[in-house]
């Protein structure tokens, strides 16, 4: 009876064995020079970075400077009209024979000699006037 089953069992691992498909090759063999060479994967060559990857920034724009400031100072003779400071806001405020424009900029009303002096209650206020010279007065008017 060992026989027997033994033999049932063995006939079954060759009718298994004949009918289990062929092995799967990825690839036809390659021929090189009349020689079977095995089989290989094909090769593939990966790119890597030469540079390191920089970020985007969100900078990098600038603006031209705007001029503000002083343009004629203390003790120096003024034309009319002609701008005294440039300045965003009211640091400089307005005195004698002085105006101020939309954008607030001092300039002079009439010709003279510049002056600025800060407030006593304020220190950091600051106004600017106009002095109006007797003697010089001829000469202003050809500046």
């Amino acid at each position: 009876m060992f026989f027997v089953m033994f033999g049932l069992f063995t006939r079954r691992l060759a009718v298994v064995s004949s009918i289990s498909p062929p092995p799967i090759r990825l690839c036809n063999p390659i021929i090189i020079n009349n020689t079977q060479q095995s089989c290989t994967m094909p090769q593939i060559t990966i790119r890597h970075a030469t540079k390191k990857a920089g970020g985007s920034s969100n900078n990098g724009r600038d603006s031209a400077g705007r001029r503000l400031g002083i343009k004629v100072w203390p003790g120096t003779l003024a034309k009319a009209g002609s701008i005294i400071v440039r300045q965003r806001g009211k640091k400089f405020l307005v005195g004698d024979n002085v105006g101020m424009g939309k954008d607030h900029t001092v300039f002079a009303k009439v010709a003279g000699r510049v002056k600025m002096e800060r407030s006593t209650k304020n220190r950091k206020r600051n106004y600017v006037h106009v002095v109006v010279e007797e003697e010089g007065a001829g000469n202003l008017a050809s500046l």
